[in-house]
């Protein structure tokens, strides 16, 4: 009994024993729970520490950042001021070379005015004599050169033909035995592999074309910026003197983007309203420098219609710009003569045809004017025709070209009103323009191609001559001539006892391969056409030819009618001749004796430029 007793006691004992220690570690935990920090301080404390890391790290690499940035810009301003110093020093010496060559001009135009003194009657007839012989056996040397240059490329693509018609009849005899034909196939892939390797490399002819086309766009770009650059002058220029300075610069820029533009492979339609602006500068530019030159102060309206070609400027400048940034580094201009609608030049050159509307007329005398749209239409006379009608004009002028597929394609609208008409020729389309008022032929175009030349000027002269006297234009004569990318433009002007009429004008093309006419175009004709009565010239050729310079030697003379911008016409002596290699044309006022005009032949990429 006490035994159990006992027990009971010990067992109780050991029970509150345990229940102590349980208490004891509850209020152990309580305590380290209640001063060490939390899970979430813990992780907050680790972010702050990671994020004063990156910060650091970070202002490290912008200071390294700075430091290369500043050595950068250093080292770039240490090479901008080298070449400044090198394009000053080039510049300098240029200028050094223009005055030697400029001083050894005069000297040598001093010892011929010397010699030409002293030189007797005889004398002279024979050097002018010898001078007009050497220099016919200079441009027959070229032409025999020209010649034998198209021949060796006749040669050239001739046997070219040969090769691969050789190449496809091996291929055609190939056959017999598998293993034959197996080894044989292969032989051929790697001959193969190697002629279309060859076929498509680039001739040097070629490059020197790409590089033609590159120099010509750039130039283009670089002219149209000059431009801007010279016309903002003007717009902020208050100096008469400085005002003319920049307005010839302007016309010379506009002259020289003009002929760049032309020696691009465009078609005419992509290029007409940009080289329709850059012509309205230019000759705007002119106009405003006459008028100062002659004593005159340039008007608000003057200024106004500066400031609009120069806003119209700016928008090619910025779209020939875009053009640039968005063309890839392996461009090829050359892909622009295939026309591609996808090509970036073509399109935005295409694009550019809104200029036309970016800008209000202007009415100004010169040959480029807007205002042609209100002047009267001379050489139109008779009922006005239907659609059908000039469709059936349309097919008798062209009843040789083997035409299909020939629709009416709508109206034109502008100084003469037309019904357009095409058809096409072995896929290729023929695009005609018919006035209402006649029925006559105003200007077509043919996208067909020429490859070589196969006939003379006179030939071309003479098929032109035909083309015209079918479609009505009678008593032409021509008075310029070109040959370019194997076709002859030829400019014909009306005749009238003996005088030229410079405002009657007609541009024929003629492909030199096919002798087919590809091209005419007679808006100046039908506009300006009329019956004339021209008076006689005041001065005599002789009186005429002392106004012209010394240095030029004379080759022929004869009477022109030349148009004075929209409005009237001055009876003038044409004088052609030579200066220092070159061709010169000069037109002196028959009644007044001032020079009216004058052209400077230029021999371009294109053939040869009046400019």
């Amino acid at each position: 009994m006490e035994e159990n007793k006992n027990n009971a006691l010990e067992k109780a004992e050991n029970i509150a024993n345990k229940n102590k220690k349980r208490r004891h570690k509850k209020r152990s935990k309580k305590y380290i729970d209640k001063n060490a920090p939390s899970a979430k301080e813990r992780i907050r404390e680790q972010r702050r520490r990671d994020k004063e890391r990156q910060n650091a790290e970070r202002e490290r690499a912008l200071a390294e950042k700075r430091v290369e940035l500043a050595r950068i810009k250093a080292h770039k301003k240490a090479e901008k001021e080298k070449a400044k110093a090198a394009a000053i020093r080039e510049r300098n010496k240029r200028k050094a070379e223009l005055k030697q060559r400029k001083m050894q001009l005069k000297a040598e135009r001093q010892a011929r005015k010397e010699m030409l003194r002293n030189e007797s009657k005889a004398d002279r007839n024979r050097r002018i004599a010898l001078e007009k012989q050497a220099r016919r056996d200079e441009k027959q040397a070229i032409r025999r050169a020209k010649a034998e240059r198209k021949r060796q490329i006749l040669a050239s693509k001739q046997a070219k033909r040969q090769e691969r018609n050789a190449l496809k009849k091996e291929r055609r005899g190939l056959g017999g035995w598998i293993a034959a034909v197996v080894s044989l196939g292969v032989a051929t892939l790697v001959l193969a592999s190697v002629l279309t390797f060859t076929f498509l490399m680039p001739t040097a002819t070629d490059n020197m074309l790409e590089a033609n086309y590159r120099k010509s766009f750039y130039d283009t770009v670089a002219q149209v910026d000059n431009i801007d650059l010279n016309l903002s002058k003007v717009l902020a220029s208050k100096d008469g003197g400085a005002i003319q300075k920049y307005l010839v610069d302007t016309a010379i820029n506009s002259e020289l983007a003009e002929n760049d533009l032309q020696q691009l492979p465009l078609q005419d339609e992509s290029k007409f309203y940009t080289t329709k602006l850059i012509n309205q500068i230019g000759d705007y530019a002119k106009y405003l420098n006459n008028k100062l030159i002659s004593g005159e102060s340039l008007t608000e309206a003057d200024m106004a219609g500066l400031s609009q070609l120069y806003n119209a400027n700016r928008t090619l400048k910025e779209s020939l710009q875009n053009t640039v940034h968005n063309m890839a580094s392996d461009y090829k201009f050359s892909a622009m003569i295939d026309g591609g609608a996808g090509d970036i030049v073509i399109s935005d050159f295409n694009n550019l045809q809104n200029l036309s509307v970016q800008y209000p007329e202007l009415i100004y005398d010169g040959p480029f004017s807007d205002g042609q749209t209100d002047r009267e239409i001379k050489g139109l006379k008779g009922a006005e025709i239907i659609g059908n009608q000039a469709r059936e004009e349309f097919l008798k002028i062209f009843d040789g070209y083997k035409l299909e597929n020939v629709s009416s394609v709508g109206e034109a609208s502008g100084q003469i009103l037309c019904y357009n008409v095409q058809g096409e020729i072995d896929g290729n389309v023929l695009y005609a323009q018919i006035s209402k008022t006649g029925g006559k032929l105003i200007m077509f175009s043919y996208a067909g191609s020429c490859n070589e030349v196969r006939i003379d000027d006179q030939v071309a002269i003479e098929k032109a001559t035909e083309f015209m006297s079918k479609a009505g234009i009678e008593n032409m004569k021509p008075v310029w001539i070109n040959l370019a990318n194997n076709v002859y433009t030829i400019n014909f002007a009306s005749e009238v006892g003996g005088v030229i009429i410079y405002s009657d004008l007609v541009k024929v093309r003629v492909c030199a391969e096919t002798e087919m006419i590809i091209g005419m175009e007679a808006n100046s004709y039908y506009t300006n056409h009329t019956e004339r009565v021209i008076g006689a010239p005041n001065l005599t050729e002789k009186q005429a030819m002392a106004k012209v310079s010394d240095n030029i030697e004379i080759d022929s003379v004869r009477l022109a009618l030349v148009p004075i911008g929209t409005k009237s016409e001055k009876l003038c002596y044409e004088f052609s001749g030579e200066y220092d290699g070159s061709t010169y044309y000069v037109y002196i006022d028959a009644v007044s004796g001032k020079q009216v005009e004058m052209f400077k032949v230029i021999d371009g990429t294109e053939g040869q430029l009046l400019m």
